[in-house]
């Protein structure tokens, strides 16, 4: 059982870390400018236990994700990451009081130009904690 668990956190690992360093991600040249470039804020529900929040990050040209996140139980924190040409997401959430959280997932721009998606959160462990849909808006 422990060995099992030891694979799955490691595999998970390898995920996120590939995220972080390009592999298997976005193939556009980074030159060419995020199309998710700008300052968006809106909601995020967290689909498996119901909490709730707001999110407000900045998106750079060249993907860097900043912001806040706060949630329903007045916790907030600091969001950084990145996220590729291809909407490939990977942020951290660092919660002053609570757990940090790695998310990560597929944003894209809709019809109503919300940037919208899901993002599943691992714990410090690589776990799966949460899965969250996000809905921003542009400011």
């Amino acid at each position: 059982m422990f060995r099992t668990r030891s694979l799955s956190a490691f595999f998970i690992f390898l995920l996120v870390a590939s995220v972080f360093i390009g592999c298997g991600g976005d193939s556009s040249s980074p030159s060419t400018p995020s199309p998710y470039a700008g300052h968006w804020k809106g909601a995020w529900v967290d689909t498996t236990y119901g909490v709730t929040g707001t999110l407000d990050i900045t998106i750079s040209g060249s993907g860097n994700v900043t912001g806040s996140v706060v949630n329903s139980d007045n916790e907030s924190g600091a969001v950084s990451g990145r996220i590729g040409n291809n909407g490939m997401i990977a942020c951290y959430y660092d919660y002053r009081l609570d757990n940090d959280y790695k998310a990560i997932g597929a944003l894209s721009i809709n019809a109503s130009g919300h940037l919208v998606g899901n993002v599943t959160e691992y714990d410090i462990y690589y776990f799966v904690a949460r899965q969250d849909s996000i809905d921003l808006i542009k400011q």
